[in-house]
């Protein structure tokens, strides 16, 4: 009998807050998701090509892992506590009738437990589904494709997942079991009467005064912070992030500090214009303001943490793409009299689509040369670089610059050939000029060199004057990524052969059919090629090994990033939400007053609803415009996003996604406000 009465209980606890109910599921995919990252295809393959950085990867799950458990403790806490506080007059008169604390503690431990069953039945099957849409979606990102893949469960992630969110409640009811247990049975009777509205007193005025003139300097001091983040955060330093820091979270603060004092003036301006119950609304919000600014305060700078992840995320997905530029799939380093053989034999021709030697080297004075003139000077480029304005960008580029005495030259038809396999429009040369080429195509240094180039400054070759096109080329031209060219010059055959033998081509291209791609995946392709070549005891490096650890930072930084967001809107939305509903009850007596002056309940609840979508914008929007200075500084401090339709569209669902979570809180806090409201005897 005493089961069946937890159950009928905890049934009731869920239908009266879903909200925290739905949060606590949310929780638990968000659990088993990170917990079982380790499972996933990609980092299976990447512990045959990156172990190490996976093994450290995987280390910081359970940090990971323990952060989320205090969040969702809090969470719990703090959702549990309002709960309890509907439920102080239940309660009372349970102890008035006899129940003993021991018993009643026993059934608030049971209902809790009960209710996490009823969660974990649900947010686990949610989760396995998830996770293997992510693998599936996670592989076709990058190119693995689906053959060979097979469904996991992590076993240790559902064995954590479970402890830890048991772990966490039955703490929470522990802590607040045992505050319960203290109370008088009269004082859980009358814990929902009403609080008593703080006057405005002449002294409340003058705080209210000096709230407004330091909003006023918040303001001012955040948009000079602001304006810093964006000027200086690409060239990170860490006392201006710790300055944005700071008067962001202060100035977070005192912007909501002062805003119940805003809305009184905007009340007093409106007053004798307005009608319905709009006065009474503005009044609620302006109380809940006053009441809860810290409460708002923290709830919007979780939601621009959770802006500022999911950005962070998205970009690293998509600038990180693993087969964003991808020109060559093989190198091979040796002789052409080896290499060759193999690529025309039986075993490995099917799938060749071209082969190619990749013709550079490095223009320095040989110790036996006498002939030849090997002078060379960036003259005209440092000249023009320095012609631009002053900044420590320009001062790396000069620096640079200075110290490349002898570049790399890379033939034009090998370049070309490059270009040309990978569906790339070729490069055309006069005998007079010259391309600039860089493996580093990010930072700010690299933007000021795009920009001089389109000036058309020039080089010295051999005392022969040669202009550089205005182009910038940054295509990879090996598969290994350890060999790097940080200023090389893209020259004539004719140039390049006057001083260098096309026998010395000591590094070979190959790249793999598109059909076999398609069919295979990126991954597998190439999984099956490498069984063939390493057969052969040839060297060579693939472009999957040479990617191996940015497409390990993809995946452990878009992981990563969109869990903690995840995990920051769900505390912020409910706190949020349930500190709205903790102040409708104890101003209960207001709206029973309303239905006495004759007001209806549909009335009613359109004014409440009407205060939960204000309430909830000023969070958000404080938020998002320091979000939009936050993300902006962010990105550009990251190398640029290539813009495509695929890319827009992912962009694109990330923002509905939170739009909807957003939308989708407030509208359960609104149903929930309307049932509140409906069950006044008063009004019914």
């Amino acid at each position: 009998m005493f089961f069946e009465f937890v159950k009928r209980n905890s049934r009731k606890i869920r239908k009266e807050n879903g909200v925290y109910f739905a949060s606590l599921v949310v929780s638990i995919v968000a659990f088993y998701v990170i917990l079982s990252l380790g499972e996933q295809d990609v980092m299976l393959y990447l512990k045959t090509i990156e172990s190490d950085a996976v093994e450290r990867l995987l280390l910081l799950i359970p940090v990971l892992y323990a952060v989320s458990l205090l969040f969702v403790f809090f969470l719990v806490y703090f959702a549990n506590r309002y709960q309890l506080q509907r439920r102080s007059h239940e309660f009372g008169l349970y102890l008035m009738m006899g129940m003993k604390q021991s018993k009643l503690f026993l059934m608030i431990t049971g209902e809790t437990i009960w209710n996490g069953i009823v969660a974990l039945s649900i947010g686990l099957p949610i989760s396995l589904f998830l996770t293997e849409l992510i693998n599936l979606a996670t592989s076709r990102l990058v190119g693995m494709g689906i053959i060979g893949h097979a469904f996991r469960i992590s076993w240790t992630g559902i064995g954590l997942t479970i402890c830890g969110f048991f772990l966490v409640q039955l703490l929470a009811m522990l802590i607040l079991s045992f505050t319960m247990s203290r109370k008088e049975p009269i004082e859980l009777l009358h814990e929902d009467k009403e609080k008593s509205q703080t006057t405005m007193t002449p002294k409340w005025g003058a705080v209210s005064l000096l709230s407004g003139a330091a909003l006023l300097f918040g303001t001012i001091f955040l948009s000079i912070a602001y304006g810093m983040a964006i000027l200086y955060l690409r060239n990170f330093d860490y006392r201006v992030f710790a300055l944005i820091l700071f008067v962001g979270v202060c100035g977070t603060f005192i912007l909501f500090r002062g805003l119940g004092s805003m809305i009184g003036v905007y009340v007093k301006r409106k007053g004798s214009s307005s009608t319905g119950l709009s006065i009474f609304s503005a009044r609620q919000l302006q109380e809940n303001v006053l009441h809860q600014w810290s409460s708002l305060a923290i709830s919007s700078l979780l939601i621009l943490m959770a802006m500022v992840c999911f950005a962070f995320g998205t970009s690293t997905a998509l600038m990180n793409s693993a087969v964003a530029n991808r020109t060559v799939d093989y190198t091979f380093n040796g002789n052409e009299d080896e290499i060759n053989p193999l690529i025309k034999s039986d075993e490995l021709a099917p799938y060749v689509d071209s082969y190619y030697g990749m013709e550079l080297h490095n223009f320095y004075t040989p110790a036996d040369e006498s002939v030849l003139n090997y002078y060379f000077a960036w003259t005209g480029l440092i000249e023009t670089v320095s012609s631009q304005a002053d900044s420590e960008p320009k001062e790396i580029l000069l620096n640079n610059l200075s110290m490349q005495h002898t570049p790399y030259f890379i033939s034009l038809s090998s370049y070309n050939t490059m270009l040309e396999t990978a569906g790339k429009n070729p490069i055309q040369l006069a005998d007079n000029e010259v391309a600039m080429y860089t493996s580093d195509d990010t930072g700010a240094p690299y933007d000021i060199l795009k920009d001089t180039l389109k000036k058309n400054p020039t080089v010295e070759i051999a005392e022969n004057e040669y202009t550089l096109l205005p182009t910038l080329f940054s295509d990879q031209i090996v598969a290994d990524r350890a060999i790097t060219l940080m200023y090389s010059l893209i020259v004539p055959d004719a140039l390049y052969e006057q001083y260098f033998d096309a026998e010395e081509t000591w590094l070979w291209n190959m790249t793999l059919k598109d059909e076999f791609i398609e069919e295979k995946g990126l991954m597998q392709a190439m999984l099956e090629v490498d069984q063939v070549l390493n057969s052969t005891g040839l060297q060579y490096e693939s472009y999957l090994a040479s990617m191996g650890r940015q497409l390990f930072y993809t995946v452990a930084s878009s992981y990563t990033t969109f869990y903690l967001g995840v995990m920051f809107l769900i505390i912020a939305n409910t706190v949020l939400g349930l500190n709205f509903l903790m102040q409708q009850i104890s101003t209960r007596s207001r709206y029973q007053t309303l239905a006495m002056l004759g007001a209806d309940v549909e009335s009613i609840c359109k004014s409440a609803r009407k205060q939960i979508w204000l309430y909830f914008i000023l969070a958000i929007s404080v938020a998002l415009v320091s979000g939009i200075f936050g993300i902006w500084s962010l990105l550009k401090a990251m190398p640029a996003t290539i813009f495509s339709l695929q890319n827009g569209i992912i962009i694109g669902l990330v923002v509905l996604l939170f739009i909807v979570i957003e939308v989708g809180y407030i509208r359960m806090i609104q149903r929930k406000s309307d049932e509140e409201i409906r069950k006044l005897k008063e009004i019914e």
